[in-house]
């Protein structure tokens, strides 16, 4: 290396540092190609090192910075470098610019501390790119990076700002491991066509993913959102994963388009929006606290089992299901019970066609309770939907007190033997305004339920007769023994293979 001796000494951090004016630096990078490698440590530069206008724009010779206070802007926006170039534990008090500059060997800024701005707009890394555990304290611009050396490392990176990377292109894999955003994270339209880890990610505010593509497996395993999560019409080719990862607030996988994802043990706490989202396999098995929108998405199975948890949904959280169109569901019946909206709940029938289709997935699968507990549920929006007025209304009531909808048929006929000895017992109390057909005398007990039956089952030999107001008993009996016979052959038709 080749060095000016320092003008003055500084102090920095507590620690005293030779302080060379930027001119020295600018003087190496300058010089011919046969120079000797860059280095630095634990130096101190003053002034503003602008390339372009310094006659830079391509450097040969490999850069090597260590501890090393830039104290003023440092830009090397569009400088083709040839060689690597190295900062660890570098710190730019003035911000930093690469914008549109060539790296074909690897680069690394790692350990570094970026003051203000960093900019990064256009730069395309051929090599290695380690940006690991640096800290940037400013507006980090990534908008249209290109990575394609054998990794990108933004591992423990922890971004104060905003941070853009729209647009950008990774080829390697990548990895944000335990990276934290604390301003917007903007991902819009980045492509990562190798596997990508954001394993422990913290993001603080948004994170925006709109129309990302993930061409292989991508994890978001353990991290967490404090903001809005959007990966609206973002597209998952391979496996992808967000196992315990905490969304405090709204999630949007809106037009999403999925290989496979799992979400074990995730948590949403606020709305959670799927709809029109597809895919082949999706296992949800999350809990969420609010809602979980699946209207008209399409999977070729969905598996809604709680992973860890004793339930899917919270004690008011709704799964809004308008027009899915879902191939195989893995779900119990319980854990949807109560759950199931419609965005347009005015409509009794709205959800008729969700509730058909959890009822043949239950009896497809062997859960005829299940199934029962479905169907039962369905009946009871429309009895519920209707006036107190209605006949219809107390039609349904009917049917779900004698047999629980047609899905408890022993409860049915145990409903249709009360009515009988209940009412045979109201006629030997009333057994004064009983005449018989012949003779006299008052009916026993025995001739009191046999006379309830042959009046419900609708057999007109009868040896004893009511008279005065016991006939409008008989009359209701009558009526009750024709209703329950009908709804004896729906029950029967109901379950017919």
């Amino acid at each position: 290396m080749s060095a000016q001796t320092p003008a003055a000494d500084t102090t920095i951090a507590g620690q005293s540092l030779p302080l060379l004016p930027i001119e020295t630096l600018i003087a190496q990078l300058r010089g011919p190609a046969d120079s000797p490698p860059v280095v630095h440590r634990q130096v101190a530069f003053r002034g503003r090192l602008f390339a372009p206008t310094s006659g830079i724009d391509t450097l040969r010779v490999p850069l090597d910075f260590e501890e090393v206070y830039f104290l003023d802007e440092v830009s090397f926006s569009q400088v083709a470098f040839l060689a690597p170039v190295r900062f660890a534990r570098t710190h730019f008090a003035g911000g930093l610019s690469f914008a549109a500059a060539h790296f074909t060997a690897a680069f690394s800024l790692r350990a570094s501390h970026i003051a203000k701005h960093a900019t990064f707009q256009k730069t395309r890394f051929r090599g290695d790119a380690d940006l690991g555990a640096s800290r940037f304290a400013g507006v980090a611009s990534f908008v249209g990076a290109h990575f394609a050396g054998q990794r990108a490392h933004f591992a423990q990176t922890q971004f104060d700002n905003a941070a853009y990377f729209e647009q950008a292109a990774f080829a390697a894999p990548a990895t944000f491991t335990d990276a934290a955003f604390a301003g917007v994270a903007s991902f819009k339209e980045t492509a990562w066509a190798q596997p990508l880890s954001f394993a422990g990610v913290r993001f603080a505010d948004r994170a925006l993913f709109w129309d990302a593509r993930f061409a292989a497996e991508v994890s978001f395993d353990s991290g967490r959102a404090d903001g809005e999560v959007a990966f609206d019409r973002a597209r998952f080719s391979g496996q992808a994963s967000f196992a315990d990862f905490t969304f405090a607030r709204a999630a949007s996988f809106r037009s999403a388009i999925f290989g496979k994802a799992r979400f074990d043990g995730a948590y949403f706490r606020r709305e959670a929006d799927f709809s029109e989202s597809e895919g082949r396999v999706i296992r949800l098995g999350a809990f969420f606290n609010r809602s979980l929108d699946l209207s008209r998405a399409a999977f070729a199975l969905i598996d809604l089992r709680p992973t860890g948890a004793d339930s899917t949904f919270a004690a008011g959280g709704r799964l809004y299901v308008h027009q899915p169109r879902l191939g195989r569901i893995q779900v119990r019946w319980n854990q949807l019970a109560g759950h199931l909206a419609a965005a347009d709940s005015t409509h009794a029938t709205a959800l008729d066609p969700t509730y058909a289709a959890l009822y043949h997935q239950f009896l497809g699968q062997g859960l005829d309770g299940d199934a029962a507990a479905c169907r039962a549920e369905r009946m009871d929006r429309r009895r519920l939907a209707r006036a107190y007025y209605e006949p219809a209304r107390w039609g349904l009531e009917l049917w779900r007190l004698s047999s629980d909808y047609g899905t408890a048929p022993q409860q049915l006929i145990a409903f249709m033997l009360a009515v009988i000895l209940l009412l045979g017992l109201a006629y030997r109390i009333a057994s004064s305004s009983m005449r018989p057909a012949s003779g006299e005398g008052r009916p026993t007990l025995a001739a009191c339920i046999a006379f309830s039956i042959y009046t419900f089952i609708h057999i007109n030999p009868r040896a004893w007769d009511a008279t005065g107001k016991l006939k409008l008993l008989v009359v209701v009996e009558a009526l009750l023994g024709w209703v329950s016979f009908g709804l004896l052959i729906a029950v029967a038709l109901a379950h017919l293979p």
